[in-house]
């Protein structure tokens, strides 16, 4: 009977003891990077800002996983294809280091992107990836891990128009054809000097446009009376457009 209860006990501390053995660790989400741009593209132009020749861009990262109680380092590089011409070094810089702060999910990585010549007569494109790393050694949504970055100056908007069409800009008694040369002078009559940026697009049709547009094209016509009198027959300076057989810039309406 003795040795009876002393198996007993026997049988009872061992579930004890392999209960106080450590428990194998619960699955544990390795943090991973994504960018947070879902349509995968952002659009820079010069254009808004015409005074600039430097400017920054900034790109949303996000963490797919848990915050961290310590700042995290970002790993992020440009991906060389053919079909992307933008070039590092000349059109764009990355940060020399970026982070994630301590105990956030998601950040802005500051890119430093340039006016450079070849913007005048056509945009440029540049691709950029996540990397893993040991602060993010995880993948994050896997259709977000690069973000290309589309970098125009003088560039027409893709809802200008033309003379006979439904859009406003370029209806024949608003803007007109667009050129380089008239739009540089539409860039500089608007341009607000208290913050720093013109009005670069009009989108909407010529049948209902917003009451602003037609104040727009009030001061283009006026800058241009006052800086440029001789085209509207004045006597004085003239501004005169290459690209549509040196007639003179007119708007509002336009003459070509």
């Amino acid at each position: 009977m003795k040795r009876f209860k002393q198996y007993l006990i026997l049988f009872s501390v061992i579930p004890f003891i392999s209960a106080c053995e450590k428990q194998p660790e619960l699955f544990k989400e390795t943090a991973g990077l994504y960018f947070g741009v879902a349509e995968g593209q952002l659009s820079y132009s010069f254009a808004k800002y015409p005074k600039k020749l430097l400017d920054t861009i900034y790109v949303p990262v996000n963490i797919l996983g848990d915050a961290a109680g310590t700042d995290r380092s970002i790993s992020i590089d440009y991906v060389k294809a053919v079909d992307m011409d933008g070039l590092e070094g000349q059109h764009f810089k990355l940060p020399e280091q970026a982070v994630m702060p301590a105990n956030a999910y998601k950040t802005v990585v500051p890119v430093a992107v340039y006016r450079t010549a070849d913007l005048e007569n056509k945009p440029v494109k540049f691709k950029l990836k996540v990397n893993q790393s040991d602060s993010f050694p995880g993948l994050g949504i896997t259709n977000q891990q690069t973000v290309i970055v589309n970098l125009a100056y003088m560039q027409q908007p893709a809802n200008w128009g033309t003379l006979t069409g439904s859009l406003f800009a370029g209806y024949s008694t608003n803007f007109g054809t667009w050129t380089k040369t008239k739009y540089k002078v539409i860039l500089d009559a608007l341009y607000d000097e208290e913050k720093g940026e013109t009005i670069t697009e009009f989108p909407g049709t010529r049948s209902q446009p917003p009451v602003i547009y037609s104040q727009y094209l009030s001061i283009v016509r006026n800058y241009i009376r006052i800086n440029y009198p001789g085209n509207y027959g004045g006597v004085g300076a003239k501004l005169l457009d290459p690209d549509a057989n040196n007639q003179p810039v007119q708007v509002g309406p336009a003459n070509y």
